[in-house]
């Protein structure tokens, strides 16, 4: 059984690979860094009472600017420079445990908190690896208009893929 916890210290986080280097080397040097200054929020998956390190994700604030969104998102949004967003910054799972649909518990995980949340938001967004655009299609996620990899789903979105 897969448990999802704010990252701790004794999570064992050197074993952990997932074969993108960037996402193995913050986990490994800098997601303790992040926390401490408040940067990041960081969220494994260990199995059980382990400790071992399965996935990961991170969870901050963003914004998002008005005129990235499409223009029937647009029409029902105020027209402020940027809106307030979620960001999903970063999302992996350990190679040995790739194929068990970690990502996608991760991905509602992520969602869920960020609906319980105190402060306003309209938007969850993620900075998708290109591998991953497909991934975050599956859920509604849609590409900014300058730039296809800063993905986007409204807060509306959100509460259905939650509930539904």
């Amino acid at each position: 059984m897969f448990v999802i916890e704010s990252l701790q210290k004794h999570h064992d986080r050197a074993s952990f690979s997932c074969g993108t280097e960037a996402l193995d080397i913050y986990l490994h040097q800098t997601a303790g860094q992040d926390m401490r200054r408040n940067i990041a929020s960081v969220f494994v998956v260990v199995q059980g009472q382990e400790s071992r390190v399965c996935g990961y994700y991170t969870l901050s604030t963003a914004s998002i600017p008005y005129v990235s969104l499409d223009e029937k998102t647009q029409r029902s949004m105020p027209r402020y420079v940027y809106l307030p967003a979620i960001r999903l910054g970063r999302l992996a799972v350990d190679l040995s445990c790739q194929g068990q649909r970690l990502g996608e518990l991760m991905l509602l995980d992520a969602m869920n908190r960020a609906l319980k949340i105190p402060i306003a938001w309209q938007f969850f967004v993620v900075d998708a690896k290109a591998t991953a655009i497909g991934f975050y299609g599956k859920f509604g996620f849609m590409s900014c208009r300058d730039n296809e990899s800063y993905l986007y789903l409204s807060r509306k979105d959100v509460v259905r893929f939650c509930n539904g």
